[in-house]
């Protein structure tokens, strides 16, 4: 079955859902219920005690796991950004812009729908509260997304752990206290100011991702048992819980409880946690391997989610979909055909998957500017069923600039890994040139490819995963080489210079670099301060951005200069 076909079905499923929504709701569950999604920032699948792990204590996570709704197969994305973009719009992150978390990659397209924008529509408050991360230009910002309030460190800053400085509606504000403590603290002040609800309140966390800190009361019980930086990080998942369990207290407190469904999950594979614990699996965050993808995903809602666990694949494109049906908010036609996730009410609800067959697609992103071509097939993967079929290889390109030069580092041993000691472990390579296939219900360290015996699945599956590249790649920025003329000047003593062309364009340029898998050195690439002050002729690789359409020049390839000829003959 084609992409196409297999979309149409979904489709028609998701249109079968929607049609009885309101009766299965009105059957069970009630409609338009506060709806809380906390996000946290880094913590992995295994940091927490509900899943194994044999330090950290996590009571009321763990509640919220063990009272509600659990998927132990929930799929997000290998990083941040993307994850966030797909919890907020239903749809592959790529398809919104979103393949990394820096260059402007990550600025969520504005012609994306956002769940608050949906939620919106159903008569919900809305509030955002830590972590944004999909773009700081004043459109890209969470108030102009559909937030009524949005309250975020200055310039999303991960650094101001104590005594931030946080912004409201852009507006900034100085607070005393670790960073944590203080965003609950401002969720649980909008609940209560919109306690008549209906309220959608995001708490996304700053931590525990890097730089490690954390008050020393909740470092002190993990000190001795591991290292100093696994312990703060640990620290920083305990202040989170302990969070957690002041806001269930809030929502008992205030008679909020029994109408607000609370949801959490993680946005990527674990961090500095994953040698404590990743409940046996390969990857970590930035990988390809289930360890980078398998999340965390509890769904709470006292009195009406009968606890359960859900083993049926789901994944953070399904959470727009799921909260527009339990919020009653009808999705435009138009909308709902660009979606990729669908409703979970029927598995939240004890029934099984609306559709068995479906597959989660996943891709690290995170190449170079311009070099998503090249980057199809390096750190992706498509989950099915119990199988993971997965590529776990750098690109081509010994030179990328990418992460696939971490990877390559890595396995030379110039490191040892990015979060692990172990680097060699959850960065194992698959073959080149072909996909490799794994069950994670048996295996679940991915360490037995069972490619070769069930070629079927792997050719149906990798049909499917390039028709989905041709897809979301249709937009991307592309490399080509262009040749330019005119005088080079160096600009100051660095390593910036200025090309300006015969009809006054000014073209920016820096020294270029090359990398090796030991690190960077300009050897076998043009030395631009010879030619300074000459005209000349330059090719150089570049690429077409998406928003204005301008070159940008990303690495000169060749320099000639007539001028500096002539002067060597002399």
């Amino acid at each position: 079955m084609t992409y196409t076909k297999r979309h149409r079905l979904y489709m028609y499923v998701l249109l079968l859902i929607v049609s009885v929504a309101g009766r299965t709701l009105a059957g069970s569950l009630p409609m338009k219920p506060n709806i809380i999604l906390i996000l946290t920032d880094d913590q992995g699948y295994g940091d927490l005690s509900l899943h194994g792990n044999p330090i950290l204590k996590t009571p009321n996570m763990d509640l919220l796991g063990s009272t509600g709704v659990r998927f132990d197969n929930f799929v997000v994305s290998p990083s941040c950004s993307p994850t966030r973009c797909a919890l907020l719009t239903g749809m592959y992150p790529f398809k919104s812009g979103v393949t990394h978390t820096i260059q402007g990659r990550e600025r969520m397209s504005l012609k994306s729908v956002t769940l608050p924008q949906v939620l919106k529509r159903g008569g919900y408050t809305t509030g955002m509260f830590g972590k944004w991360h999909l773009g700081m230009s004043d459109e890209f910002l969470p108030q102009n997304r559909g937030f009524d309030v949005a309250v975020m460190t200055q310039g999303d800053s991960q650094n101001s752990h104590f005594n931030p400085t946080l912004v409201r509606n852009g507006k900034p504000e100085e607070h005393e206290g670790f960073r944590t403590d203080i965003l609950f603290n401002e969720a649980m002040r909008f609940m209560k100011s919109n306690k008549d609800g209906p309220f959608f309140c995001y708490l996304s966390t700053y931590s525990p991702h890097a730089p490690l800190k954390v008050p020393e009361q909740y470092k002190k019980p993990f000190e001795g048992k591991v290292s100093d930086e696994e312990a703060t990080f640990l620290g920083m998942v305990s202040n989170i819980d302990e969070n957690i369990g002041r806001l269930l207290a809030y929502l008992d407190e205030s008679g909020l409880r029994k109408n607000t469904l609370v949801i959490l999950v993680n946005d990527n594979g674990g961090t500095y946690g994953v040698d404590v614990w990743n409940a046996h699996m390969r990857g970590h965050k930035g990988g390809a391997w289930n360890g980078s993808i398998r999340a965390l995903s509890f769904w709470n809602w006292k009195g009406q989610l009968k606890p359960s666990v859900v083993n049926d694949l789901a994944g953070h494109i399904d959470v727009l979909p799921t909260l527009a049906e339990i919020a009653g908010v009808s999705l435009e036609e138009d909308h709902r055909q660009k979606l990729d996730g669908f409703s979970l009410v029927p598995m939240l609800e004890g029934e099984p998957s609306p559709d068995p067959e479906r597959i989660i697609i996943h891709h690290l992103g995170r190449w170079f500017s311009g070099q998503g071509d090249m980057h199809q097939y390096a750190m992706c993967g498509v989950r099915y069923k119990n199988f993971h079929m997965v590529r776990s290889t750098p690109c081509q390109n010994e030179y990328c600039r990418g992460e696939c030069r971490f990877v390559r580092r890595i396995h030379i041993g110039s490191i040892p890994g990015t979060y692990s000691k172990n680097g060699l472990f959850h960065f194992a390579q698959t073959p080149f040139d072909r996909w490799a296939l794994f069950d994670v219900s048996r295996d679940v360290s991915e360490e037995h490819d069972i490619a070769e015996q069930n070629p079927q699945i792997v050719a149906r599956l990798a049909l499917d995963y390039d028709l989905w590249w041709e897809k979301v790649s249709a937009d991307f920025p592309r490399m080509t080489e262009i040749t330019f003329t005119g005088k080079l000047e160096q600009v100051g003593h660095g390593k910036v210079y200025r090309l300006t062309t015969p009809d006054g364009k000014v073209i920016p340029l820096e020294q270029p670099g090359l990398h090796e898998p030991t690190g960077w050195t300009r050897d076998r690439v043009p030395d631009l301060a010879t030619f300074s002050g000459k005209h000349v002729e330059i090719k150089a690789l570049a690429f077409r951005k998406q928003a204005d359409n301008e070159l940008d020049i990303w690495r000169v390839t060749k320099i000639e200069s007539p001028e500096a000829t002539e002067e060597q003959e002399q």
